[in-house]
């Protein structure tokens, strides 16, 4: 799109270009345009199988789709004399659910359906190989026939009719690859056609091309995104070509974390195994607080400059858009002046006033503490006072504990904001290396602040922001419904953590600051296998889905023990829900509360809190009315 083009667009119109198509499939060639290089992006394109794990948004299909040959090529220019310079061409491969799961059920054994889907695999290789070479040609206008004889092996490994050359052989393989489909959609009724070995023909064909001239000392990457849609045995099936793989060609997975269920090759005993089969790039650590800032940083400031206004006006940079507030300008503004008029007007009675000038040289939240501790502790105010005075090093540590837990505490109960969540880094923390979210808490602010007639080059103001963070909390807690078969249970989780932790945040005195973590208890419980199995699958859709996030809870955990894990509900929830996005200290959780928020939400909530002695008679924030029937015990 030209300048004169883009000028001619609302503001509104070309944010929402820039910033509003979060997902890359609808990017499509301007996915290209917009990619920002990450810090881990080297780590792919060495000549070794990677897994690249992340959640929904953290940018895999992105990564995956820039490593291709079409990816490159809009990379570097758009330019044909530098496609035959290029160390490695890349073929990408979205994994089709609608075609996978296609392969399985009870007209054939599993040994069958294994040998079934290892032959379409091979088909669906190499047609992107011959897709490849036919896309080389027209770009670079030169030749790259394999040759009659490479042809004729290749056809004969897959059982397809002669070809003579790459254009022949590639139609006869789609059309093979269209009568397969056909035939597995009708398994049960059809005569089983012929099937190739494992592996045969995609060697075949990987081993022709780099026999080339233009291809020889060349890397062939096969890059296969959302991996985690395969069946588990097929999974098997693509692990064993891993394993094998290396000399003509390797391997890029893109999968969420827990996605990849099955480490084993088709040889039971035989698992892959990081670092010695592949290089595991799980891009949350790689991408996590200061090197995710920065690379937010340099996504959205790219983003922005694009930006054409017809004043010719320019947008202020991403960070001056977003101001934050420090922890005394948001108590300010949540009233901690009125709570501190309150606390001298108690004092006053009971202290000389020659004691009381030391409060008016210290900062008001700091006055407010005093007040927070003597509720916490249930003993007078004037002798926390004193004990305040007395024993000045031991509160300031105090303070510097519990400083941004009292935010929570100002405005508790009351209407309207009673959390402020702004600022650049706060939404970097929000976002938790997730740059999907990244970009919606940045959209969603830019256009409610268009909204009220405000222009770019002006800041957005913290009430919006903050409103821009619980309308997207508010969205992914919606969408989580449609993303999986457990989609209604993560909704029903997340609201029932999401209330304890808010309350455990408005109540915080006389007890541990920010708690926004649990932890199972390592005993059982009275479960049984199936109700330990049923918990599994939640956490584990949790974590897949991005409902949670976790953290080892140990050095030696193990990934697929769900018990040796800390969890946090995602960040990107803490502002429509009301606790803190840091992460912070923990709380014990049992298995059995977990499933009882699915099952019993109103009894479960209140059973978790009284551990903690606190109630559930915490009024429900304006924005969780939508969920009253949850909330008073409708499952």
């Amino acid at each position: 799109m030209g300048q004169d083009q883009e000028s001619s667009q609302t503001p509104e119109e070309q944010l929402s270009r820039l910033f509003g198509s979060f997902k890359a499939e609808w990017l499509q060639e301007q996915l290209f345009d917009l990619f920002t290089e990450p810090a881990y992006f080297p780590e792919l394109v060495t000549p070794r199988p990677c897994l690249l794990v992340g959640g929904r948004g953290t940018g895999k299909t992105t990564a995956l789709r820039c490593l291709s040959y079409e990816g490159k090529f809009a990379l570097s220019g758009r330019q044909p004399d530098l496609i035959s310079t290029w160390p490695y061409y890349g073929f990408y491969y979205r994994v089709n659910t609608n075609r996978v799961t296609a392969f399985k059920g009870p007209e054939l054994p599993d040994e069958q359906w294994v040998r079934a889907f290892a032959h379409y695999f091979n088909l669906i290789m190499c047609d992107l190989v011959l897709r490849f070479l036919e896309w080389y040609e027209l770009h670079s206008n030169t030749s790259v026939e394999i040759g009659y004889d490479a042809c004729q092996k290749v056809a004969a490994s897959l059982h397809l009719a002669t070809g003579n050359t790459n254009r022949e052989l590639a139609d006869n393989l789609d059309d093979s690859r269209l009568r397969f489909e056909a035939y597995i959609n009708n398994v049960g009724d059809g005569q089983r056609p012929p099937l190739s070995l494992q592996g045969a023909p995609i060697d075949e064909l990987t081993k022709a091309v780099l026999s080339l001239p233009q291809f020889m000392d060349k890397s062939l990457f096969f890059l296969l995104d959302e991996y985690e849609n395969f069946e588990d045995y097929q999974q098997q099936v693509v692990n064993t070509l891993i394993k094998h793989s290396g000399q003509l060609y390797t391997f890029k997975i893109g999968v969420k974390e827990l996605g990849w269920r099955r480490r084993a090759t088709l040889n039971e005993n035989e698992q892959l195994i990081h670092p010695a089969d592949y290089a595991r790039i799980n891009i949350v650590e790689k991408l996590k607080d200061e090197r995710f800032r920065e690379f937010a940083l340099s996504v959205c400031n790219e983003r922005i400059s694009k930006l054409r206004f017809k004043d010719q006006t320019l947008p202020l940079s991403i960070e001056s858009l977003l101001p934050g507030l420090t922890e005394d300008e948001e108590a300010e503004r949540l009233g901690v002046n009125q709570a501190v008029a309150s606390i001298f007007k108690d004092l006053s009675s009971t202290v000389p006033s020659e004691d009381l000038s030391l409060l008016g040289e210290i900062p008001p939240l700091k006055v407010y503490l005093i007040k927070f501790w003597s509720e916490g502790g249930q003993t007078p105010l004037h002798e926390e006072y004193m004990d305040f005075q007395n024993n000045r090093r031991t509160w300031d540590t105090r303070y510097d504990n519990y400083k941004h837990a009292l935010l929570y505490t100002l405005r508790r109960g009351k209407r309207g904001i009673r959390k402020y969540y702004a600022g650049w880094d706060v939404f970097t923390h929000l976002a938790a290396s997730n740059i999907r979210y990244l970009l919606e808490l940045v959209v969603e602010s830019l256009l409610l602040h268009l909204g009220q007639d405000k222009s770019l080059s002006q800041p957005v103001s913290q009430e919006v922001q903050t409103e821009a963070s619980q309308q997207v909390g508010k969205k992914h807690l919606s969408d989580l419904e449609g993303l999986s078969i457990h989609g209604a249970q993560l909704t029903k989780l997340l609201l029932g953590l999401g209330r304890v932790f808010q309350i455990m945040a408005a109540d915080a005195a006389g007890h541990a600051p920010e708690i926004n973590q649990f932890y199972l208890w390592e005993t059982l419980d009275t479960a049984d296998e199936a109700q330990e199995e049923e918990l599994n699958r939640l956490l584990t859709s949790a974590v897949m889905h991005l409902a949670l996030l976790r953290s080892p809870g140990n050095k030696l955990a193990d990934e697929t023990q769900t018990r040796e894990y800390d969890y946090m509900i995602h960040p990107i929830f803490s502002s429509f829900f009301l606790f803190s996005h840091r992460r912070k200290r923990k709380v014990q959780l049992r298995g059995s509360e977990l499933l009882g928020l699915l099952k019993s939400p109103k009894n479960t909530i209140r059973e978790i809190l009284l551990r903690s002695n606190r109630t559930i008679d915490e009024p429900l924030p304006e924005q969780l009315h939508l969920f009253e029937a949850y909330y008073d015990g409708a499952s």
